[in-house]
């Protein structure tokens, strides 16, 4: 109920200052998935988190910094954030991620592992395909539009077509990540609304 009702509040904010709009969520599949969105703002966890239904909510890393303040950690918490310490292997952080997905949770992720400019080719950390890998489960590919100027930019959220990744019989385990954080990689770029001149 906290959630369904933070959820509401911050989903009409962003409807009224940035013509909030999702699209594709038709192809959100049923039970657990790992959601992988590009990175551009610090608001996208919310963002993509709002392109879900209250009771399909994705669960997400936020490093462990942002958890000290008791406020702030607690809404972030409701929100479906639990803490990573970036910059070593959180192996508590993994544990937890790979627990959601097994039971039946969506798991949010931004591959890219910080931010970038909206125009920069997606460069994918592995740590998704062995997620995906080792639970079974499909991906899920997700784009944020950039911009952020209040009454001019819309900010959409698109959702891509899942795939259940596999690994080939006798493929060695780098090479299939690869495979598939490249196909993510495309997923995610086809999702991006191409400007008028790029549409010539």
């Amino acid at each position: 109920m906290p959630y369904a009702c933070i959820r509401a509040i911050i989903y009409l904010v962003y409807l009224i200052l940035y013509r909030f709009r999702v699209l594709g969520r038709e192809n959100v599949p049923p039970g657990g998935a790992v959601v992988c969105a590009n990175h551009t703002s610090l608001a996208d966890p919310v963002l993509a988190a709002l392109a879900f239904k209250a009771n399909d909510r994705p669960f997400f890393m936020a490093k462990s910094e942002l958890f000290k303040n008791p406020l702030f950690g607690l809404l972030i918490k409701l929100l479906g954030a639990f803490p990573v310490e970036r910059g070593a292997s959180d192996l508590g952080a993994l544990k937890h991620s790979l627990e959601l997905l097994r039971e039946g949770k969506k798991l949010l992720m931004f591959p890219q592992g910080t931010r970038f400019s909206d125009a920069e080719t997606l460069e994918l950390k592995s740590g998704v395909a062995m997620l995906a890998l080792r639970t079974g489960l499909p991906i899920l590919p997700v784009y944020i539009t950039q911009g952020r100027k209040l009454f001019i930019n819309r900010i959409e959220v698109s959702i891509g077509v899942p795939f259940t990744p596999e690994r080939k019989p006798g493929q060695d385990k780098n090479e299939a990540y690869h495979q598939i954080t490249s196909r993510l990689a495309a997923d995610i770029q086809a999702l991006r609304p191409c400007k008028q001149k790029e549409c010539l």
